[in-house]
């Protein structure tokens, strides 16, 4: 890989890199499309991470469909797959903890701990073995995104991380390889994150942001389908909670749920 990559780069060729654990649907192929506009070697990794899961059974039902998502991407335009084994991203064993303050220990991080260190552990290797130009990544998992663009300015990555906007069903369900394990139900049910994220997109500064916030938890709570992780609104730079809305340039509303024994994210930016 590393061979193969430096006679791109020697060549002049610029690298776009797209990592991703498989299971791929249309927003990472989204991706690996724009990659291609703004980079003329694209590279996509596949690698089912076992340090960013904290529940074990969840890596263990985790989709794999290995030989349509190489197809996939090849239909993508996608010129170079990496799909490495635990061992060759692991060579020795690594018990680092990687821990980013506050970014790294709320919402996602809070509730599932361990978690980002795994991703800076598996995102600094793969990023040492492809040194890209660019990563692309997506914004629904924005929390990570954040992470990653702090990883390269620790570690002196001099990579440009680039976010791409989340890509929904015709539901506007945001996409992601969990809703594969939904039942048709459920993908139905999981809408009312988006729908709660809109409605306080459509109504923001209209109302308090207290009453915001009570109203859209009162919303998701008393759905018995699902159990709410979280529903909060935050600085968009730094995921600080706001408290009003003049506090911030930018805020955007996260939720996460468990929709039977399936968990989601969604976000939105409110202004």
């Amino acid at each position: 890989m590393q061979h193969f990559l430096d006679a791109q780069k020697q060549a002049g060729f610029s690298i776009g890199f797209v990592p991703t654990m498989g299971a791929l649907h249309r927003g990472h192929l989204n991706l690996v499309r724009t990659a291609r506009l703004h980079t003329d070697i694209v590279i996509s990794s596949i690698f089912i991470n076992p340090n960013q899961f904290n529940d074990k059974s969840d890596y263990e039902r985790y989709p794999r469909t290995l030989e349509n998502d190489t197809k996939l991407l090849e239909k993508a335009g996608c010129h170079v797959l990496f799909a490495p084994t635990v061992e060759e991203i692991y060579p020795e064993k690594n018990n680092l903890v990687y821990d980013f303050g506050f970014l790294t220990n709320t919402l996602e991080g809070a509730h599932r701990p361990g978690h980002f260190s795994g991703v800076i552990k598996v995102v600094k290797r793969l990023f040492e073995i492809t040194m890209p130009d660019k990563a692309y990544f997506g914004k629904k998992d924005y929390q990570q995104f954040l992470v990653i663009k702090t990883l390269t300015q620790k570690f002196n990555f001099h990579i440009d991380i680039e976010g791409c906007e989340t890509t929904r069903e015709i539901s506007c369900l945001a996409m992601s390889s969990r809703n594969k394990l939904l039942t048709d139900v459920q993908k139905e049910q999981a809408t009312i994150l988006y729908k709660t994220l809109q409605k306080v997109r459509d109504e923001v500064k209209t109302k308090s942001l207290e009453i915001t916030l009570q109203s859209s938890l009162l919303r998701l709570k008393e759905k018995n389908f699902l159990i709410l992780d979280y529903f909060v609104i935050v600085d968009t730079h730094t995921l600080h909670p706001v408290n009003d809305w003049s506090e911030c340039s930018s805020a955007m509303a996260l939720v996460a749920a468990t929709f039977g024994n399936i968990r989601l994210i969604d976000n939105m930016i409110l202004y």
